[in-house]
């Protein structure tokens, strides 16, 4: 397929450039001939209308010069006058030959070589001494002025092809304008959808990779560039995949690592807590407490790396149930309703009954990540409203407090693992930045999507999710 492209995109965008500026060309060209063709046969035009109007000045004059010295022959029969005759007689003849070049019609070319003939028996005659009347040569003359007379017609009738031509060649300029546009936006768009199919493909890819979905290939087909350019990003897809495979292997051998001598620490402190090793003051017992809270935090944060890692590879390891989301919900309220009430948080809910398929152990994370970072965010006193529905054949769920929201900037990081929003309130204790990348996840790992809703005070996420579980082609 390739092959039928270019070589470079600047060579494409110039292609479609020449192609689609061919009709308007062509046209302008075709105008181009007409306009020459129009100056050529106004030019011959005024030619022959100088020529016609010369030749019947100089036939006239010397028709009128044969006459008199015609008539001054018959009286004072005098060779000289006769030699008169016979010079304007020539002169006479050579106009009319000129005017004969004409494009006269066949009337008049005939009438002008009987004239002609007419003329030359009315000479022989003199020659011959005959007897010759001057109304014989008025006969002539009057012949002539007739033939003459046709000249302006002549003319007009040039006149009026020059017009019809122009118009002729107006109309065709126009239809050749009118086709020629839709022609040319038709190129225009075509190539437009081509240009843009190449530059969705690289956007394409690389907003999957901006995504971290790094299983689908990459492929750009077009110039050569642009497929150089598809496996430069495919290369970068399969860099990212190592090195993200790298990184979860990385957090796995740190979890484990991890796990087991916090485990000894916490047993440990827990022994000296209980007084085995004997009794203890009362600042003892407060290192104790202290070691024995921070190993339990290190102990969520490794247990939510380990969430993490296992949430990468949830999409293999469901076995699609039948869930009552409404009941997980119901569920997950009420664990977290001693945290919320220690800070005199309500929650409101809208629960509808849902039955979805899906894993209702990656599900109750899911919500419960939700639940979590909106009590982390509320103010005290404040709301969380728990809503969920049936919209379009998927179940929506929806999650609201009354806490600072998410700033625009973070919206599009929100979701990403160890990102930690800069609106939290200052008296919690951080967290490591998983929650809502596993809910994520999993949620994708049901083939629903999961985002923020625009608009309001507090933080609104919502999960989609299908009712029916689909199984990937």
């Amino acid at each position: 397929m390739n092959r039928l492209y270019p070589r470079s995109f600047l060579r494409l965008i110039l292609i479609g450039f020449g192609l689609a500026l061919l009709p308007i060309v062509f046209a302008l060209g075709n105008a181009a001939i007409n306009v020459q063709r129009l100056a050529e046969q106004s030019e011959r035009a005024v030619r022959e209308a100088a020529v016609a109007t010369r030749a019947s000045r100089e036939m006239t004059e010397t028709l009128t010069g044969m006459e008199r010295a015609l008539r001054q022959h018959l009286v004072l029969h005098e060779r000289g006058l006769l030699d008169d005759y016979r010079r304007l007689r020539g002169e006479f003849v050579q106009a009319a030959q000129e005017y004969a070049r004409l494009p006269l019609d066949e009337a008049s070319r005939a009438g002008l070589q009987a004239m002609l003939e007419q003329e030359r028996r009315l000479l022989d005659r003199l020659g011959e001494g005959a007897e010759v009347s001057p109304e014989d040569f008025s006969a002539i003359a009057r012949q002539a002025h007739r033939i003459l007379s046709s000249s302006s017609h002549l003319i007009d009738a040039e006149v009026e092809h020059l017009r019809t031509t122009a118009l002729e060649a107006h109309s065709t300029l126009m239809w050749q304008l009118f086709a020629a546009i839709p022609v040319t936006l038709g190129i225009a768009l075509w190539f437009r959808a081509i240009i843009s199919s190449q530059l969705r493909q690289v956007d394409r890819a690389i907003r999957t990779i901006g995504r971290a979905e790094y299983s689908d290939g990459v492929t750009v087909t077009g110039p050569q560039d642009l497929a150089y350019l598809g496996r430069r990003l495919d290369w970068l897809r399969r860099r990212l995949a190592e090195l993200e495979e790298q990184k979860n292997r990385f957090l796995r051998h740190v979890s484990h690592d991890l796990k087991t001598p916090l485990t000894a620490i916490r047993e440990g402190a827990q022994l000296l807590g209980e007084g085995v090793s004997g009794p203890l003051s009362e600042q003892q017992k407060t290192i104790i407490d202290i070691i024995d809270q921070n190993s339990r935090r290190l102990q969520q944060l490794i247990e939510e790396l380990i969430n993490y890692q296992q949430a990468g590879f949830a999409a293999g390891s469901i076995d699609p149930q039948p869930v009552a989301l409404d009941v997980v919900c119901t569920q997950v309220l009420r664990t977290h309703r001693l945290v919320a009430a220690a800070r005199a948080i309500r929650f409101e809910r809208k629960l509808a009954p849902v039955l979805v398929e899906g894993d209702a152990d990656k599900l109750r994370v899911v919500l419960d990540n939700l639940v979590t970072n909106a009590i982390k965010y509320s103010p005290r006193e404040g709301v969380i409203r728990v809503g969920l529905s049936v919209h379009e054949a998927r179940a929506v769920l929806d999650v609201i407090d009354d806490g600072p929201g998410v700033a625009v900037e973070e919206r599009e990081r929100v979701f990403e693992p160890f990102f930690r929003g800069t609106r939290a309130r200052r008296d919690t204790v951080k967290g490591s930045g998983l929650g809502l990348a596993i809910a994520k996840e999993y949620v994708l790992a049901h083939r629903g999507k999961i985002e923020i809703v625009e608009g309001g005070k507090g933080g609104h996420f919502r999960v989609v999710l299908p009712l029916n579980w689909e199984k990937k082609d």
